[in-house]
C-alpha cells in the first residue's frame, strides 16, 4: 500500500447504452480508510459505475481520478497495477487451479511480486480471508462463501489501496454475512478505501462510513447511513414497493 491519502473519484461521469442513460453525471469521492456503500434498485447504474471506476468500461464523458491523476484512459490492467482492485458479483476463479494458484496469479500478474515474496504475500492473504486450510483445493470445488472469499483474496493479492466490491454478500447466510462483515471492516481499519455495492442494506450499515443511493443513473442521496435510509426518495427508490 502507498502512504498518504488515497482517493478515487468519479467526476461528472456519464455512460449511455444506446438510448438509455445508465450513468447521468455521477460525482463520487472515496478516501483512504473509508468504506462507502452503494445501494439502489436493479438498473440504477451501480455495477456500471464500478466498471467505469475499475477501467473495465470507458465513460462517454467525465473523468476518473486516482490520487490526483486522471486515469480515465487507462484500462483495468493498468489501474490494477496502480492499486485499484475489484471483485465480481459472480465469482470468476480460474477453474483447474488450486486456491493458492488463483491467489498467486493476482500476486504476480497484478501485484508484480516474484518468487518467495509472491508466496509470502499469498500466504498472508489466504490467512486474512480464512482460506489457508483450503489452499490446495481446486477452486471449482469451493462452496459459495469460499468462492466469494477467493474472489476477495485474488483482489487483495494485488495489494490495492482501493477495493471495489460488487455484491460480495449476495447469497450468503446471516452467519456467512457476519463473517464477511468482519473481514471487510478489518480491511477498512487497515487503511484501504472500500467501495461496496450491496443489496443487503443491514450488512453495509455495519461497515460503511457513508451510504450512497443511486436511481436511474444518478446519486439521489448520500451521507451517514442512518440518515440516507430514512430519506423518502431512498425509501421510494429502494426500500419501498419498487424494491
Amino acid at each position: 500500500m502507498t502512504e498518504g491519502p488515497a482517493t478515487l473519484a468519479a467526476v461528472e461521469v456519464r455512460k449511455r447504452f444506446r438510448a438509455l442513460a445508465v450513468l447521468d453525471g455521477v460525482n463520487l469521492v472515496l478516501n483512504r480508510g473509508e468504506a462507502v456503500g452503494v445501494v439502489g434498485p436493479n438498473g440504477a447504474g451501480k455495477t456500471t459505475l464500478l466498471n467505469v471506476l475499475s477501467g473495465a468500461l470507458a465513460p462517454d464523458s467525465g473523468a476518473v481520478v486516482f490520487n490526483g491523476q486522471v486515469v480515465t484512459a487507462k484500462g483495468a490492467a493498468d489501474r490494477c497495477k496502480l492499486g485499484i482492485a475489484r471483485t465480481h458479483q459472480v465469482p470468476r476463479p480460474f477453474a483447474g487451479m488450486t486456491v493458492f494458484e488463483n491467489v498467486l496469479v493476482g500476486a504476480t500478474a497484478g501485484g508484480r511480486r516474484r518468487g518467495a515474496d509472491a508466496y509470502d504475500l499469498c500466504l498472508k492473504v489466504l490467512d486474512q480471508t480464512a482460506l489457508t486450510r483450503l489452499a490446495n483445493r481446486r477452486a471449482e470445488s469451493l462452496g459459495l462463501l469460499q468462492r466469494k472469499r477467493l474472489e476477495l483474496a485474488r483482489a487483495l493479492a494485488v495489494e490495492p489501496v482501493v477495493l471495489l466490491l460488487d455484491e460480495i454478500g449476495a447469497g450468503l447466510t446471516d452467519a456467512e454475512s457476519a463473517a464477511l462483515v468482519e473481514t471487510v471492516a478489518g480491511l477498512k481499519n487497515a487503511g484501504l478505501a472500500v467501495l461496496w455495492i450491496e443489496h443487503i442494506v443491514h450488512v453495509l450499515m455495519q461497515v460503511v462510513n457513508r451510504l450512497v443511493c443511486m436511481d436511474a443513473g444518478r446519486i439521489i442521496a448520500e451521507g451517514p447511513p442512518e440518515a440516507v435510509v430514512s430519506q423518502a426518495a431512498v425509501i421510494d427508490a429502494y426500500l419501498g414497493n419498487r424494491a
